[in-house]
């Protein structure tokens, strides 16, 4: 796969009723990859990059190691699971403190580009996600918005791009997230956002107890992605291309790892024995 950020638009733009993000990522897969061993390779791996991208800066908030922020996903899907094998999703994503979106996302590309389009909650339907994301009451609005004929949706999208209709999704997955991020800057401009995301995932449909521990399963990854608002001035720089290369390529070596490619929708499912 040869990465190219998508020069169609803006990585990030708005239309009407959702959002567009062009997004470019690259995941490597960190089961094996504990904590303390990542948190090593991230602060030494900035002296590792420094001759070949003189101006590159690494940046974190100062509290994110010890308190990782929760997100919580709930992947949709048809009884028959339609949608899981395709490689896109449609899915709720929120953080009591933050947001709360849903979003359909296309498969990935062959120049490591999906296109997300998704709708931001506001009022008391972005409250109500955030309270309980897989509850009745946030199920109802989200199978209201992604049904509606009235504006273009995440529902609109799904039945668009892969002929699923919308009409009878339900939660099949929720995901639990732990994400600790970095920002990558080049010349000033901020240009990456990559973590390690720490997931735990429930199958939604199998009658079982969500409080019992051991009905959620677990896997680790390491995203490297281009910041969703990068400036227009800076995305076509090719250094930002090779400094994602070189942060993959650099984890793969120390710790004899690899790139995956299923989403976590898929990588949670597999887990369960589901997919």
């Amino acid at each position: 796969m040869s990465l190219v950020v998508d020069t169609e638009g803006s990585v990030h733009e708005k239309h009407g009723e959702y959002n567009i993000f062009r997004q470019l990522a690259v995941k490597v897969f960190a089961d094996h990859i504990t904590d303390e061993e990542y948190y090593n390779w991230l602060d030494e791996v900035p002296l590792e990059l420094k001759s070949r991208f003189p101006s590159v800066e690494f940046k974190e908030r100062d509290w994110v190691r010890a308190n990782p922020p929760l997100n919580t996903a709930v992947y949709y899907d048809t009884p028959h699971y339609d949608i899981l094998p395709t490689g896109a999703l449609l899915r709720t994503s929120c953080s009591r403190l933050t947001h709360a979106f849903c979003a359909f996302k296309m498969p990935e590309d062959s120049t490591g580009n999906r296109l997300d389009r998704r709708h931001v909650f506001e009022g008391d339907e972005k409250a109500t996600i955030q309270n309980d994301p897989s509850g009745p009451s946030a199920v109802g609005i989200v199978k209201s918005l992604i049904t509606r004929h009235d504006v273009d949706q995440p529902g609109t999208f799904l039945k668009m791009a892969t002929g699923i209709s919308p009409e009878h999704l339900s939660p099949a997955l929720v995901l639990k997230g732990h994400r600790t991020t970095f920002y990558v800057l080049i010349d000033g401009y901020d240009v990456l956002r990559c973590s390690i995301d720490r997931s735990t995932v429930f199958d939604f449909r199998s009658g079982k107890d969500a409080e019992d521990p051991t009905n959620w399963k677990s896997f680790r990854e390491v995203e490297l992605s281009l910041y969703p608002r990068i400036s227009d001035e800076i995305k076509g720089d090719p250094r930002v291309v090779q400094v994602i290369e070189a942060l993959r390529d650099s984890l793969i070596t120390r710790f004899d790892t690899h790139v995956i490619y299923d989403i976590k929708y898929q990588r949670g499912m597999k887990l369960l024995g589901k997919y």
